[in-house]
């Protein structure tokens, strides 16, 4: 507390030091305005003490299950969309994401629904080029 009052009688007193010393005009204006903002961000700084939130408090209540399985659901379809643009070809893609410190890509199958094998070697090569692991690019079979 007497760090804060110490500071704030400093400001105070070089503030009236200042517009002491400086000249009159708009040089002077502009001085005497920063200075008093200067004072009232001083006295007005306990207050933000009042608003500190901590990010880990809150930790407990997060769902990073649901998060992982939005963001998988929306890298899904984005990868989908992104082969289809290169390779104009189908897909049904499943882009795994998992937290740990952090979201982090754990696994990519990219299911092939109208494709060859020499496309899906294609696939497999674009996806190891753009730093993806954990890669599976199959055919699509028709089951019994």
């Amino acid at each position: 507390m007497t760090e804060y009052l110490l500071a704030a009688c400093g400001a105070v007193f070089l503030s009236v030091i200042v517009s002491f010393i400086i000249p009159q005009g708009k040089l002077g204006k502009t001085i005497t305005a920063v200075l008093r903002l200067a004072c009232i961000v001083i006295l007005i700084s306990p207050l933000a003490d009042l608003f500190n939130f901590s990010f880990g408090e809150y930790e407990d209540y997060i769902d990073y299950g649901f998060i992982c399985e939005v963001y998988s659901e929306n890298q899904s379809d984005t990868l989908e969309e992104l082969l289809y643009s290169e390779f104009e070809t189908e897909t049904d893609c499943t882009v795994t994401v998992v937290y740990s410190d952090g979201f982090c890509v754990e696994s990519v199958e990219v299911c092939l629904l109208n494709g060859n094998t020499e496309l899906a070697e294609k696939i497999y090569e674009y996806l190891q080029s753009n730093d993806y692991i954990n890669i599976t690019v199959y055919e699509q079979t028709d089951g019994i």
